[in-house]
């Protein structure tokens, strides 16, 4: 394979790379955290919470930024695992 047609493979491939990560962008991912309820886009921005009106103890307030936490924790983690999935699809085309 000579260099001009390395270039034109890597070019494609950054393109399809780039296209696929801006789908997941795009992507909602849904978690339902023990009454929490997060909506966050692949961009990393958070597009809703509802939150379950049981979990809101005025006496315990540690709890309810426990459950929200954990809830964004996770909806990052999964995003972050879609981002590596891209990663590794693209990866070993001898690059």
């Amino acid at each position: 394979m000579n260099i001009n047609e390395m270039l034109k493979k890597a070019k494609r491939i950054q393109g399809e790379m780039e296209k696929d990560e801006q789908e997941i962008a795009k992507k909602q991912f849904l978690i339902n955290k023990q009454g929490i309820d997060l909506t966050i886009l692949g961009s990393r921005k958070i597009t809703e919470i509802k939150i379950n009106p049981a979990l809101i103890d005025p006496d315990d307030p540690e709890l309810l930024q426990d459950l929200i936490m954990l809830a964004v924790n996770e909806g990052l983690e999964e995003i972050e695992a879609s981002y590596e999935e891209i990663n590794s699809k693209y990866s070993g085309n001898g690059f």
